[in-house]
């Protein structure tokens, strides 16, 4: 059973308190989320809060219809009066997760559970600013068709870097954008939060807010992204690392070949120029003659298909010569990667050990694991909607002068 990470705050004057009992609502709801089925003893043992006050909150919740209870089986229990389990209600508060790909974008609505219920496509426009209107038009009507009160926030899985400050995808280079201002586009007319993060980094902290539901916990850990170019989400102590401007994890632009080929970014011998799935189409396309998608490549090798099956050996080969940067540099418990590759793990995972342990010592090599992503296409959509969730769950309302003043943590 999974311990909860409490709302942790400092306080400037008298605490409200309204903000304390919305804040043991937080605690209580997050350790529900993350432990389904908790009885109100386990929720006291794991939250540190008395049993009357759990009972008291439970009551409350359980009347707003924000939780249900139902008993346990009676078989299960020889002695004594079964306790009752608590879970969130589903469909009792909604998100939006919207990621932005030059594929298609994706706009989403889930309820707080992060079950996804609507899904609307938005078509790739090369003017960031039709595109974004578009966007725009489908995220109001998902937010508008739920009651306003219900709609917790919207998460945006934006490309390329984001500038946290100023609000706007400073360089997307597999894209050509420079200096768009996303937030400011997406956010007007909006009674509901937006928050927004690079996709890499929002794909990471969906494997860990879902992955880690009812499983060993990822604390330590980086997500690979190989759509259109590499990037890399990274968590550490459970929190999603941005660095000092908010432009950490940029692997996809270490030099792999010094001498290499020329990366869209301007440099030579990027890492993503060699095992991204553009890479990889790019592979198949020189031994082939034919343009196909990564998709298409990996169906043709579990196919048998040799050209494909000589493409996706050597993509492994180099993404396997980028991980080992990671590796010793990082120290994770796990890699996790996505599309091409999770698409293909069957056929690639043996290759990539091989690389890693011919390049790195077995001792540091000791406990890392190697994953395909849970949610594989749709890492940085279910990344969007935890975002939302991360908000509301590890945060509480301090608005007034003088409140509490909280630390939100990413993880859960």
């Amino acid at each position: 059973m999974k311990s909860v990470s409490a709302v942790t705050f400092t306080t400037q004057g008298a605490l409200r308190k309204s903000a304390l009992r919305q804040a043991n609502e937080r605690l209580v709801l997050n350790a529900i989320r993350e432990n389904p089925e908790l009885s109100r003893v386990e929720i006291s043992r794991i939250t540190g809060l008395s049993p009357s006050s759990v009972t008291f909150i439970v009551k409350r919740l359980a009347k707003d219809k924000l939780i249900k209870e139902s008993r346990v089986d009676m078989a299960n229990y020889q002695v004594g009066r079964p306790p009752s389990i608590l879970q969130l209600a589903s469909g009792a508060r909604f998100v939006v997760g919207v990621d932005i790909t030059p594929l298609g974008s994706r706009v989403a609505l889930a309820d707080w559970t992060g079950t996804i219920l609507e899904t609307r496509a938005v078509e790739w426009d090369p003017n960031p600013e039709v595109l974004l209107r578009s966007l725009h038009t489908v995220i109001r009507a998902l937010v508008t068709s739920k009651p306003a009160h219900r709609v917790l926030g919207v998460g945006v899985a934006v490309p390329g870097t984001w500038d946290m400050q100023a609000r706007t995808v400073t360089n997307a280079v597999n894209l050509g954008w420079k200096d768009v201002a996303v937030a400011p586009m997406l956010e007007k007319g909006f009674d509901v939060p937006l928050y927004f993060d690079n996709n890499a980094n929002l794909s990471a902290l969906g494997e860990r807010w879902f992955r880690s539901r009812g499983a060993r916990s990822l604390e330590n850990f980086v997500f690979v992204t190989l759509g259109g170019g590499i990037g890399t989400g990274i968590i550490i102590s459970g929190n999603v690392l941005h660095g000092a401007f908010g432009r950490a994890g940029e692997f996809g632009h270490m030099i792999l070949y010094p001498e290499g080929r020329r990366c869209l970014c301007g440099n030579i011998g990027c890492w993503e120029e060699y095992a991204s799935d553009r890479a990889l189409t790019r592979l198949y396309r020189e031994r082939t003659g034919r343009a196909v998608t990564e998709m298409e490549v990996v169906s043709c090798a579990y196919k048998g298909e040799p050209a494909a099956l000589e493409c996706l050996d050597e993509a492994a080969r180099c993404l396997a010569l980028g991980l080992t940067s990671l590796i010793i540099g990082l120290n994770p418990e796990a890699i996790i990667v996505d599309n091409w590759c999770a698409a293909a793990w069957d056929l690639v995972e043996k290759r990539l050990w091989q690389v890693l342990r011919d390049r790195i010592p077995a001792s540091w090599l000791e406990g890392v694991r190697l994953m395909p992503s849970a949610h594989a296409a749709n890492a940085a959509l279910f990344g969007a909607i935890a975002l939302a969730l991360t908000r509301y769950f590890h945060s509480f309302d301090h608005s007034e002068p003088h409140e509490a003043r909280n630390f939100v943590q990413m993880g859960g």
